[in-house]
């Protein structure tokens, strides 16, 4: 078996023999509020997230309107949303000022740029950015962790992304997610991690689109080293992520439940342990 590697985001160090990184996933469901991305931060950062999640963009930039017959709706939308690069940065200072490790999702070169600027750990590839090798090939002239949500690509499709990122000096995390929003349990498809993991030496880990705490102890049990999760301090409001992020609380339920996890997986050494000491004397030992 190839030796399975390790990604430093920050001072946290993703794969097996770590304790699992909890992402919390702010995106955009701020809808264009710097007060409520503040409160955002405070929240995500209190309940125990190890790593926050930004998007970085120029709504402009983000769809075709040439092949997308949606991207007018879209673009809408996301220019609604978008922070202003000074309100951005505002943002990015007051996480620092939190002790969060900050990381994000640059949609276009020019913000990968701003983020680098703004001190962004590594970045994130948007499972619909994969195929957007202009966009991979800017990442990788940072040198910076890249961590993959491989949601609708093919195998080759990541492949190619990562050889690219590979050629730039860029450590990888791969994430499984389904790209719907919300994603029902059962289409969850965890048995994806372990398959990740057969065929990559890259930490795995699990961008999960359902509602609630039940899928990522599960996927840590399947082998996730890390979980990212869409967080909100608002799910009543209807638009972007909220209605299927989680909550404070629920995140916090997230880290008590992988953390006890993770105690009862255990090293995976066979060893003699206390608890069998009682019945150690049972063993009937024959030549």
């Amino acid at each position: 078996m190839q030796p399975r590697h390790e990604v430093a985001l920050g001072p946290h160090t993703v794969g097996d023999g770590h304790p699992v990184s909890i992402v919390a996933e702010l995106g955009v469901n701020h809808l264009g509020d710097p007060g409520r991305m503040l409160e955002m931060i405070d929240a995500a950062v209190d309940a125990g997230a190890d790593l926050l999640k930004f998007q970085t963009y120029s709504a402009e930039s983000r769809y075709d309107r040439l092949t997308n017959p949606k991207a007018d709706e879209f673009i809408e939308n996301l220019a609604r949303w978008e922070l202003p690069r000074d309100v951005e940065a505002r943002m990015w200072e007051h996480a620092a000022g939190r002790g969060a490790t900050v990381f994000t999702s640059p949609f276009d070169p020019d913000s990968a740029a701003f983020a680098h600027e703004l001190g962004s750990v590594g970045f994130k590839l948007a499972a619909f950015e994969v195929v957007n090798l202009s966009l991979v090939r800017a990442l990788a002239g940072y040198g910076k962790p890249v961590v993959i949500s491989r949601g609708m690509c093919s195998y080759d499709e990541l492949d190619t992304a990562i050889e690219i990122l590979r050629e730039g000096g860029c450590p990888v995390v791969l994430l499984h997610c389904i790209s719907s929003y919300p994603v029902q349990r059962h289409d969850s498809n965890l048995a994806m991690i372990r398959a990740l993991r057969e065929r990559y030496p890259w930490p795995v880990g699990h961008s999960d689109h359902t509602r609630g705490c039940d899928l990522p102890p599960l996927a840590v049990a399947c082998g996730a080293n890390m979980i990212e999760k869409h967080f909100t301090v608002n799910p009543k409001l209807r638009e972007s992520d909220n209605p299927f992020s989680v909550t404070p609380g629920e995140l916090r339920e997230i880290v008590f439940r992988v953390r006890q996890v993770e105690s009862w997986l255990g090293s995976g050494e066979i060893t003699r342990i206390p608890a069998e000491e009682f019945m150690w004397s049972f063993r009937r030992k024959t030549a």
